[in-house]
Formats: C-alpha cells, structure tokens, sequence
C-alpha cells in the first residue's frame, strides 16, 4: 500500500493538530450548542446543593468535553508517533487511525451523555455523538492537512531556491569574467583554462585553453583595472605587464635575469616574475603547497 508522506505524523505537525482542534472545538461547541443538556434542567436540587447556576454546569460540561478529546487525541497521536517510529503508515491505515480516534470519541462523549441528556436510548446517543464528533473534528482535521501540505511546499520550494543558488555560486565562482573599460563582460572561461592576462598599451591579451588548444583575446582595458576586478581570484598580478593564474603554475624557474614561470602549455610564453609581485607568488606558494 502507498504510505502517505511522513511530514504529515512528524511530531511537530502532530502538536499542531491537537492544539487546533481542541481550539475549534471550543468555538463550535458555543456558537451551535450541538450537545443537548436538558438532563441539568430537571436537577435542580442537584444545581442548588453545588450553589451553581446551569450555564456554568454546562460550561464546565464543555470543557470537560473538549479537554477528554484533547487527551484522546493526545494520546492517540503519541501512539502513531511510536509506531511510525520504524514503519511507514499507509493511506488506508491512517485513515483507518483516524476513524478509530472519531469512534473512542464519539463513545465517550456517549457515556457522558448519559449523565446529561434523557429520554434517549443509548443507541441514539451514540449516533448523535457519532455525528457532532465528525462535525467538530472535520474542519480542524482538513485545515491542518492542508496547512501541513502548504508548509512543506514552501519548505521544499525554499529548499530549491537554496539549491539553486548555490549551484549558481557554484557555477559563478567555476568561471572567470573580463570586463572591458565600460563594464560590459566580454569574456567568461573556466578558472582552470585561463593561463595568463598580458598588457596590450591599452588592451589586455587574455590567454586561456579551449580543447587543450591555447587562444588568446583582445579586450579593450588596463591590466591595472582586470587586476583590481580578479583580486579575490588566483588570477594575479606576477608582472607590471602581466597576470598569471596561479593554481597552473608548473614550474618557478630562476635565471640571471631572474625568475621565470612555466605553465606548462605549448605556445604560452614563459611569465617573469618582478620583485614587486614576488612576495605575493611566494605566499600562494606558501599556503597552497604546506
């Protein structure tokens, strides 16, 4: 049999419920009265030995009322919350749950009309107490089903957005933008294809792989102002004239007119390294290579 989801007995859901219903109960018993008292009528001498009037006996009657559907309800819920500890319910037995939770109801209330209703038989009683429990547990049943769907469409939706916006820092952080001087992007390649960016007089050259084939790009900007755009990526200034990604850095070569990076990629030319920039190289090294 198909199980109904499990948001709808989770505990919190269930606490819901049994709070709600006692609630409506309350304001449907006193707006429709659709319990009978006549009984307390004829028991005056009942009502004057308490020193009470009718309409608190029949107060305390209907919170008696509510509170016992409370505990039934309570207590039924706790049950289910042991049960579907290790098992899964299924539509037809929580249905089937909740009519026995109508009927336990609708017997009690029964044996309590005994008490305050007469020239009823007990067959009688029972089937008005049948029906007004239905009718006082319809409402609050279906409103909080469809409040328990709702939030957990909105969960879900919530846990989608979620999702999806990580995946789109995901994918923002996976690629690199260049922009030229007014701002517009005219570049995006993954982070692990751009090679290096080298200055062009007014134009950067941007070197980057596609199909393990190395190209290169002319846009119109300063190496200063790509750097400033890059400087929370690994794409770094080495270089007044150049940038280099360092996380492709292969080989740091020394010669006499000093120190030279190789990537490793034909047709890329080796990267100097000025002593300005050597500081930040040696400290990527550093916290990247321990």
């Amino acid at each position: 049999m198909t199980p109904i989801p499990s948001f709808i007995y989770k505990k919190s859901n269930q606490v819901t419920m049994i709070v709600l219903v006692p609630i409506f109960a309350l304001l449907f018993i006193s707006i429709y009265t659709p319990f009978d008292f006549d009984r307390i009528d004829t028991d005056v001498k009942f009502l004057s030995w308490l020193n009470i009037s009718r309409e608190l006996v029949v107060q305390l009657i209907t919170i008696c009322l509510i509170l016992v559907g409370m505990a039934i309800a309570a207590l039924s819920r706790w049950m289910m919350s042991v049960y579907t500890r290790k098992r899964q319910i299924s539509y037809v037995a929580y249905i089937s749950w909740i009519a026995c939770e109508i009927l336990v109801m609708a017997l009690v209330f029964t044996i309590m009309a005994l008490f305050t209703e007469t020239n009823k038989g007990v067959v009688t009683l029972f089937r008005n107490s049948l029906m007004k429990t239905i009718l006082i547990l319809l409402i609050p049943y279906t409103l909080s089903y469809i409040y328990f769907i709702w939030q957990e469409r909105v969960e879900q939706l919530r846990t989608i957005r979620q999702k999806l916006s990580e995946d789109e820092t995901a994918l923002h952080n996976a690629y690199i933008q260049i922009y030229d001087e007014k701002g517009d992007m005219r570049l995006s390649v993954r982070r692990e294809h751009l090679l290096l960016i080298e200055s062009a007089d007014n134009y950067v050259c941007v070197w980057y792989t596609n199909n393990n084939t190395p190209k290169k790009v002319l846009v119109r900007n300063t190496l200063k102002q790509v750097a400033d755009q890059l400087s929370a990526t690994h794409i770094q200034r080495c270089h007044r004239s150049y940038m280099v990604n360092l996380d492709l850095i292969k080989v740091l070569r020394r010669e006499k007119e000093g120190i030279f990076i190789e990537l490793g990629v034909a047709g890329i030319p080796d990267v100097p390294i000025s002593k300005t920039y050597m500081d930040n190289v040696k400290r990527w090294f550093s916290d990247n290579h321990e």
